[in-house]
């Protein structure tokens, strides 16, 4: 009852009704409104990196922060992000310094620990359709057929 009358007594006097509700209820409002359409770029940003890096299958990170125009700690971090609300599956390989997406299908992922030519340590994995080259002799390095 006193918020009725007290609303219908400042009807008479308008501005000061805006100067009494005004800054309680239009800047929190505003402020709401602002960091919500904020909050909705940052994550449609994220769908669009997450998207992008399922299409790459293996990347090299500071070519991942060169491709999408970013810092090396901002393209960690927005990929980090990425991982944690599961929309990207995969792992950061901190020996190769590479992303390798995780969704794909069994079997289409090799991993060579030696070369067969000179025996040396190659420790990578690559894709069937990649070629590997041995660092030691520089000789193409091939899956076995039953691999």
């Amino acid at each position: 009852m006193f918020f009725g009358l007290f609303f219908l007594v400042f009807l008479w006097d308008v501005p000061a009704l805006v100067y009494l509700c005004g800054p309680i209820t239009i800047i929190p409002g505003v402020a709401a409104i602002l960091l919500g359409v904020r909050q909705w770029r940052h994550e449609r940003v994220l769908v669009e990196f997450a998207n992008w890096a399922k299409s790459q299958r293996r990347i090299k990170m500071d070519l991942m922060a060169q491709r999408i125009g970013k810092s090396r700690f901002e393209t960690e971090k927005l990929l980090g992000e990425a991982l944690d609300t599961d929309l990207l599956k995969g792992v950061i390989d901190r020996s190769s310094d590479e992303f390798v997406v995780q969704e794909r299908m069994a079997g289409q992922e090799h991993f060579v620990g030696a070369c067969p030519n000179c025996g040396g340590n190659v420790d990578t994995w690559y894709f069937p359709e990649e070629r590997v080259t041995c660092p030691y002799c520089e000789r193409v390095v091939t899956v076995p057929a039953n691999a």
